[in-house]
């Protein structure tokens, strides 16, 4: 009787696979698949993605859950790891590319190659405090991924729907849910260690959980985990793939060429020297910037191992100087140093038959060492700043080529020095995350009513403090006013080490987040299908968040009581200002599950947010006072409008026979702007990546790709000018089918669309620096930066960037069977992207990441997928999985930036010249999992990460990480083939 009604699921599956889908076999990663056991006793749940407890197979959404045994076969041994693996993730911020790009060493989730900030990340189903998010990483909030515990969780579920009543409608991505262990009574430790074959970035974990009372016998349950972790950090040149730096010899089409991206800031350092012809009218003359190494000039070479020189490009006729270029690879990481404790206490009571409560509290404290290149420093040199190198180095050069300074009245010093104390070492920075959570609740039955109460009140601070390689100007001015320190003769080294500002806290930012959530169900009529069951609840949330910086960051803003210093940090960011920021907003919501029939089930949701103004202590006026030149700070107040909106959504589930199930779902989404896009003046922001200069021809020009500066700043507007929510539009459509024992198939159709899209950086870096005439609005072409230099500046403000269109296919396919030699068990997920569009502003030309290093500088793959297979042979269990993503086009490059052909008789052309990109090849990788269990109690597992160690390919994206070249981290993991061995016993 069985086998004769498989026949309608398998034609069913033969006219699916022979459609729109038939491409993209597979299906959405639904989880819910029948197990050989014995069947438990039915209960009912809450299901990530709804509010209505119900049994877990009936869900109606796109649900991957992942058990504990499931996580461990992966061989991922922190949150962190097990997310960024699977292949409907896309668009995170790994720690490697986190550390020099704002992040703060802080690591995301994020679905769908939307960014993080869409992604909400929850702990038993409450929402973690987040932590800012950098330009680069996407801007916004989310959810540091390194502050939760991946020993304390249970299981993890994926819902690649988003924009729920329940969690929230801003959820816009999906929602990741890690679930902690409960009703746990035996002692568990484990050990496990990871040793990469090649130098740098061995690993170790520890830990261990203890519980108390059975739930279901005492009344009570206790839980408490500890664990610690520990990553060593891997230096750019412990692999062949990121040593080269900043000069990376590569073929394309048969041509040789050289892509060089040295800096020209060095030590010993350059000049950069303003001029016009001895006697020439400066008010008609145009001036010519000369780079020259007083250095290279004396000994002919660059005073270290690691720059080399650069000729001036021809036409400057007898100035014609060399400078000399520092290339950072050896120096900076592609992974930092981390460690990692993290503790949890749960606790559960069973109050009475129909009332349980409990409470957990789960604190983590990671810490995280990156070191970088020596500091970048462009400084001022003139008569009255830094004057006894402007009268040992710049008017002999003048005098001897007959020229004149350009602007001598520049009281900030014409002539740029472009400096880099690389003899005490790269920068190095400790970024320490501190995160509580605590959160209570209570679930009871009155009458009818089935009802919860739940407390979170969830806390982050981060630190940034210097470590290493920072310098204190003011004491570096004095050194070198004294003759103790010549930078352009190259002394440093010991010299140096009275101006270095080890231990000094750069930055301090303070994250909260308190909600109260209260909801009830209750069953309201019959259906033919069924009792029809509603749910209402009401959340309520306070956000706040605070920075604090360093007196010496806080200098020469410009801004109303900020420190009056005459000093700033080499190397560092100058001239900020702090933030304290809050916001409260509240939400009603409701859900209705109606099954229509036996084998359609509705379920209809809406949802309700408002958000009051944000409330800023740190105001200050638009413009300077004409007088003193200072911006008037304000009373504190209201920033940003306040916002509001209503969204629904609407799903359903059809199975018309017990093993074929259809599902789909529509819905709208509302996000309000981060508090952090209100508040702040426009200040300095630090510098930007490499670029020609936007404006040829200005003297605060630099020559070949340079890097400029950055001021950046909240839009606090209010009314048509103020910022407006994001809103979205979303839709599923899939299938799942199970046509013969132990075979399950689906698939999920979806799609994103996101309107009035937060820029939380403005136009990107790239786009402006090349298309600058398009944006002269948003450059300031005579910046003054703190370290007393002028030079261009960019201006990042957050704006409502248009739309974004995102749309792919999940699919999820499974097989378990048993063979003659043990329990076999395959499975086949993956994520293919249909299309991915966005405009950067109303009225932009429609860009596309999809399958390319796009104008944002990001890279969406079109496929990525793991296939994994397992055998069971009774004490032993293997895996062997793949994981795969597709090619893409690398990042184009135009003259002037850097990409030099090499010629026929080996030498580098004198002209960089355009370049259409890379074709970057597809990356796939295998790893290999051997688990022996020696009893119930005590297992051994032994593993080969990247069993055939393949190295990153190559590309030549612009350092978006910060650190990087020859390779991007975002897509590829630096580590190499990697041995780890876990033992885990419990009694």
């Amino acid at each position: 009787m069985k086998l004769k009604m498989k026949a309608m699921p398998l034609a069913i599956m033969g006219v699916i696979a022979t459609g729109a889908l038939s491409a993209f076999v597979a299906p959405s990663a639904m989880a819910q698949q029948a197990d050989d056991a014995k069947a438990a006793p039915i209960q009912r749940v809450e299901i990530t993605g709804s509010s209505i407890k119900r049994i877990q197979k009936e869900g109606a959404l796109p649900v991957q859950v992942m058990t504990q045994e499931e996580i461990k076969k992966t061989g991922a041994t922190s949150a962190t790891d097990l997310l960024q693996s699977l292949p409907a993730m896309q668009g995170f911020v790994p720690a490697a590319s986190s550390i020099n790009t704002g992040g703060g060493g802080g690591t995301t989730a994020a679905l769908h190659s939307l960014a993080s900030k869409y992604t909400l990340v929850l702990l038993d189903g409450q929402r973690l405090a987040p932590v800012t998010q950098g330009a680069a990483q996407g801007g916004g909030f989310a959810v540091n991924l390194e502050s939760i515990p991946l020993d304390a969780i249970e299981r993890v579920e994926i819902l690649t729907d988003g924009a729920g009543a329940l969690y929230g409608s801003d959820a816009i991505a999906g929602v990741v849910n890690f679930i902690t262990k409960k009703n746990k009574t035996d002692t568990t430790v484990f050990f496990d260690n990871q040793t990469p074959q090649h130098p740098g970035g061995r690993s170790y974990s520890t830990g261990i959980s203890k519980g108390w009372g059975d739930l279901d016998t005492d009344g009570f349950n206790i839980l408490a985990s500890y664990s610690h972790d520990f990553q060593h950090h891997i230096q750019a040149t412990n692999r062949d793939f990121s040593r080269a730096g900043g000069y990376i010899p590569f073929s394309y089409n048969g041509q040789k060429y050289v892509q060089i991206a040295t800096s020209g800031n060095n030590e010993p350092g350059n000049l950069t020297i303003p001029t016009v012809p001895h006697g020439a009218d400066q008010t008609t003359t145009s001036p010519t910037n000369y780079p020259i190494s007083p250095y290279y000039s004396a000994n002919k070479n660059c005073g270290n191992p690691y720059s080399t020189p650069l000729v001036t490009p021809a036409g400057v006729g007898a100035a014609q100087g060399i400078s000399c270029n520092f290339n950072f690879a050896s120096f900076v990481q592609d992974n930092p140093t981390t460690n990692r404790d993290s503790a949890m206490v749960k606790g559960t009571l069973k109050i009475n038959e129909n009332t349980t409560g409990w409470v957990e509290l789960v604190a983590s404290d990671t810490d995280v060492v990156a070191q970088f290149a020596p500091p970048a420093q462009p400084l001022g040199v003139g008569p009255n700043q830094f004057g006894t190198l402007y009268t040992k180095y710049v008017l002999p050069f003048l005098a001897a080529n007959n020229l004149d300074l350009y602007n001598p009245s520049n009281s900030r010093g014409p002539v740029k020095m472009g400096y880099r104390p690389i003899s005490v070492g790269g920068r190095a920075d400790d970024f320490e995350t501190f995160a509580t959570h605590f959160a209570a609740g209570i679930d009871g039955q009155y009458g009818d009513w089935t009802w919860n109460a739940r407390l979170t009140l969830s806390h982050n601070r981060t630190t940034d403090k210097a470590a290493g390689g920072y310098l204190d100007s003011a004491k570096f001015q004095q050194l070198v006013a004294s003759g103790t320190v010549d930078p352009l003769a190259g002394t440093g080294g010991d010299t140096l080490k009275p101006a270095l500002l080890n231990g000094l806290t750069f930055q301090t930012n303070y994250s909260d987040l308190d909600m109260v959530h209260v909801g009830a169900q209750h069953d309201v009529f019959e259906l033919p299908g069924g009792t029809s069951v509603i749910s209402l609840g009401a959340d309520y949330g306070y956000q706040s968040y605070k920075t604090n910086y360093a007196d010496i960051y806080l200098a020469n803003s410009g801004f109303e009581g900020q420190p009056n210093l005459n000093d700033a940090v080499i190397g560092g960011n100058a001239g900020l200002v702090p933030a304290d920021v809050d916001r409260k907003n509240g939400a009603i919501f409701g859900e209705m599950l109606l099954p229509v029939t036996k084998t359609l089930e509705v379920t209809a949701s809406g949802r309700y947010d408002s958000y009051q103004r944000a409330y800023s202590k740190y105001n200050w006026a638009i413009a300077a006072d004409p007088v003193t030149g200072i911006t008037p700070r304000i009373a504190n107040g209201p920033v940003g409008n306040s916002f509001s909106g209503s969204t629904y959504k609407l799903q359903f589930k059809f199975t018309p026979v017990d093993d074929v199930l259809l599902r789909g779902s529509y819905g709208t989404g509302f996000k309000a702007p981060a508090i952090t896009d209100l508040v702040g003046p426009l200040a300095n922001a630090g510098s930007s990546n490499s670029f020609a200069c936007p404006f040829p021809g200005l003297p605060t020009c630099l020559p070949g790709a340079a890097q400029y500066d950055l001021v950046a700043g909240g839009n606090g507007n209010t009314n048509s000018a103020a910022l407006k929510p994001e809103k979205s539009k979303q839709w599923t459509l899939g299938f799942r089918i199970e046509p013969v024992r132990g075979l399950s198939i689906g698939a999920d159709l979806w799609s994103v669309k996101i309107t009035n899209q937060i820029q939380s950086a403005g136009i990107p870096q790239a786009e402006a620096f090349n298309n600058a005439q398009k944006y002269t609005g948003l450059f300031l072409t005579n910046y003054a930066d703190p370290q007393g230099f002028n030079t261009i500046a960019f201006e990042q403000v957050p704006i409502n960037g248009g739309y974004s269109i995102n749309r792919g296919v999940d699919w999820d396919t499974s097989y378990r069977t048993n063979t003659p030699v043990g329990k076999l068990a395959l499975q086949w997920t993956g994520t293919r992207m249909l299309k991915q569009d966005y405009t950067l502003f109303d009225g932009d030309a429609v860009h596309s990441d999809l399958g390319k290093f796009g104008v944002d500088q990001n890279v969406v793959f079109r496929t990525q997928m793991r296939l994994s297979a397992t055998l069971n042979t009774g004490a032993w269990t293997n895996t062997l999985a793949g994981n795969y993503k597709s090619r893409y086009k690398d990042q184009s490059f135009s003259a002037g930036e850097g990409i030099y052909p090499v010629l026929a008789d080996g030498t580098i052309a004198a002209k960089s010249v355009d370049f259409e990109g890379l074709n970057v090849a597809s990356f796939t990788t295998f790893d290999w999992q051997t688990k022996y269990d020696f009893s119930k109690k005590l297992s051994f597992t032994g593993g080969i990460h990247n069993m055939f160690d393949r190295k990153p390919p190559l590309t030549l994206q612009a350092q978006i990480s910060g650190n990087s070249a020859g390779y991007d981290p975002r897509y590829a993991d630096v580590i190499g083939r990697a041995f780890y061995v876990r033992g885990n016993y419990t009694f």
